[in-house]
């Protein structure tokens, strides 16, 4: 018995529809329906539909379910004292709106403000926060773009095929590719390709670095011309 009570005035306080976790599968389960629809659909539209759920879904169903008793019971009783349903319907009508109005002021929109939307976006910007963590775990397991380039420079080499060239064709290429910024991978190119500049060492040190990164990948493909193809070009500067 006490259970049933905790659940209607659970209901009628429009609680379970303020949960966290009610909020969360919606945001997600929302997220996941409509990313079929548009790949590029952003959380700032997700939330944009659930604030929209909760006015036109939620609300209206909630106010609706305590309504609806109230009708069957004046049509019952109407029918039953044989009396014009026309005026009970007009009342009921009437409470309704007012009582709706009430409902709007003092429960939907004070929980709407002070619960519901805090909690949208919490779990929006817990999602977005996976989500940068996410991508942050890809790059970090990703070669760096100039360890990338000295890859695909080390097989354009050992093919044979020597297709590489210093311009933006190339780099728009390698971009299609790897899916990284083409003005940096032209700078690679040039860095390779182009004629030995006058570096400083804090270049020097960063391209060093890169090149140990690359060589590692080799290794770990067990394909040691590669490295042989980086220590020839490493001596086009003086590194130490």
């Amino acid at each position: 018995m006490r259970e049933m009570i905790m659940r209607a005035v659970s209901f009628m306080t429009f609680e379970p529809q303020l949960q966290i976790t009610q909020i969360n599968a919606e945001f997600t389960e929302t997220l996941l329906r409509l990313q079929p629809e548009s790949q590029h659909l952003s959380t700032v539209a997700t939330r944009q539909r659930l604030i929209a759920k909760y006015w036109y879904n939620h609300v209206i169903r909630h106010y609706a379910s305590i309504l609806l008793p109230s009708l069957i019971y004046t049509a019952a009783n109407s029918i039953y004292l044989n009396e014009p349903f026309g005026y009970f319907f007009v009342s009921i009508f009437i409470a309704g709106i007012l009582g709706y109005v009430l409902m709007y002021l003092f429960l939907y929109r004070p929980q709407y403000v002070s619960i519901y939307l805090p909690r949208l976006e919490t779990v929006k910007e817990t999602f977005e926060r996976k989500q940068l963590d996410q991508v942050e775990k890809c790059r970090q397991a990703q070669l760096s773009n100039l360890a990338l380039t000295f890859v695909i420079y080390v097989f354009d080499k050992t093919s044979g095929m020597n297709s590489l060239q210093c311009n933006d064709q190339t780099a728009a290429r390698l971009t299609s590719l790897f899916g990284v910024d083409q003005g940096s991978l032209k700078k690679n190119l040039e860095l390779i390709y182009g004629k030995k500049k006058d570096l400083p060492p804090r270049k020097l040190t960063e391209i060093t670095n890169r090149l140990e990164e690359a060589a590692t990948f080799f290794e770990s493909i067990n394909f040691p011309n590669g490295a042989a193809v980086l220590r020839d070009w490493k001596k086009k500067y003086p590194f130490n």
